[in-house]
């Protein structure tokens, strides 16, 4: 009989997952979801159906790969090129499933270059489990301040980790003042919150790669701003040949080939950012103008399906109505008339549906914590997700946040089912707190 590997163990932020749920019902209700409840566009259910129809039409299921492949990729090179403000090529991008491989890719790569990282905190689970599994390095975390606690384990080189904007808070986090060799960019969300808010995500990002992309890492996926997370579609771009290298490689060892309809995904989601730049900062005029570049682009890279004007209009308008939706979440939720959540405008995500606010009831320590999210789990069926499943770890969370427990919140749910969870919150807190211990 074959041996058992040695597997590093999980990471505290995946470790604790288990203790919180342990004895919950699955089927209970839950306010901090972890992706988009707002439904898709019909829009973009149909122009999926079109892509899956013309990739058979053109014999593109039936094989591994064509030629057809490399012209997705140089028209979304072009694109993304476009939107960053930055000259991007062909041959600096990699279609990937979803945000979460090119995390596992970047971090692998990165650790085999003896570079650790630096994150912010909270962040995706991912950046922390897969630098483990890679045998990588943390080398220190941040907050949105820029202020920083480093682990005291360091490594030849170091890259910086920045979440455009912050996928558990939907903020922008300020830069700690730390020397770093590379840059790895996770753009989250751009859309889902104002205008203005959104343009300054649009302009934190291009400033960010406006040096080049030589040190620099961008991943993006369309899973949570165009409702679409089973479709495990993303990009990564990069000017750093090894990297990019090192991605084929992978993607070859596991899978052979990428799925076509990843690619063609990720080219109607970066043809409505276009779009919607566009109008904001031009009008209908600039909208049209783009939309009629944008057009003759899939026509010289010899790529179809065209996404139609009537496709990206009702997309569009269909990203203003869940801004709509999560601009009244976010109402909801500063009226509800209870304590115990952190309320304010200045909790308001830039962009997407997430924030992390603090919970006023003094819990105590990290133990309590934990014990009163299983508690209200277990006895009342609600599903919580404290700070602890965002990185790091209970020390540096006493660290860089002291003092309070936090909770995420998802604006993106039905708003009858917003006001139902929390008021189950205050009652289940309530009667825990009548118990005396969870």
């Amino acid at each position: 009989m074959i041996g058992v590997p040695a597997i590093p163990a999980d990471v505290d932020c995946v470790a604790v997952y288990h203790r919180l749920r342990e004895g919950v019902p699955k089927s209970s209700s839950q306010i901090g979801y972890g992706y988009n409840l707002y439904p898709a566009a019909r829009a973009v259910t149909d122009h999926l159906s079109t892509i899956l129809r013309t990739c058979v039409q053109t014999g593109r299921i039936a094989e591994y790969g064509t030629r057809a492949d490399a012209a997705d990729r140089d028209l979304a090179a072009t694109l993304a090129g476009a939107y960053l403000g930055v000259p991007v090529s062909g041959d600096q991008v990699v279609f990937t499933h979803g945000s979460t491989e090119a995390i596992s890719i970047v971090t692998g790569f990165l650790a085999a270059c003896d570079t650790s990282l630096v994150l912010p905190m909270p962040c995706y689970y991912a950046f922390e489990q897969t630098t483990r599994r890679r045998g990588g390095v943390i080398a220190g975390r941040y907050r949105y301040d820029g202020t920083a606690a480093t682990t005291g384990i360091d490594t030849r080189y170091r890259a910086m980790v920045e979440i455009l904007p912050n996928g558990v808070t939907g903020t922008l986090f300020t830069r700690p003042e730390m020397d770093t060799d590379f840059t790895v960019l996770d753009v989250v969300f751009q859309a889902g919150g104002s205008a203005q808010a959104t343009a300054r995500v649009v302009q934190e990002a291009r400033a960010l790669v406006a040096g080049g992309l030589e040190a620099t890492a961008v991943m993006m996926t369309p899973a949570k701003d165009m409702c679409v997370p089973g479709l495990r579609a993303g990009i990564l771009i990069s000017g750093h040949p090894p990297l990019i290298a090192a991605a084929r490689e992978e993607q070859f060892d596991r899978t052979a080939s990428i799925n076509p309809m990843i690619g063609q995904t990720v080219l109607l989601y970066l043809t409505v950012l276009l779009l919607a730049d566009a109008e904001r900062t031009g009008g209908m005029r600039a909208f049209e103008q783009t939309y009629s570049w944008i057009r003759s682009q899939f026509t010289d890279h010899d790529v179809a399906p065209i996404p139609t004007l009537e496709t990206c209009v009702e997309i569009i308008d269909h990203l203003r109505g869940m801004a709509a939706h999560f601009t009244r979440a976010f109402a909801l939720l500063n009226d509800h008339p209870s304590p115990l959540l952190e309320t304010g405008d200045g909790l308001r995500p830039m962009a997407g549906y997430s924030l992390l606010p603090r919970v006023h009831a003094p819990l105590g320590d990290t133990e309590k914590v934990i014990a009163w999210v299983n508690a209200i789990g277990r006895h009342h069926h609600l599903k919580l997700n404290p700070m602890l499943l965002f990185g790091g770890s209970a020390p540096a969370w006493e660290t860089l946040y002291p003092g309070q427990a936090r909770l995420r919140v998802n604006l993106s749910v039905p708003h009858l089912d917003l006001t139902t969870s929390l008021k189950l919150l205050d009652y289940a807190h309530a009667e825990i707190t009548k118990r005396g211990t969870p």
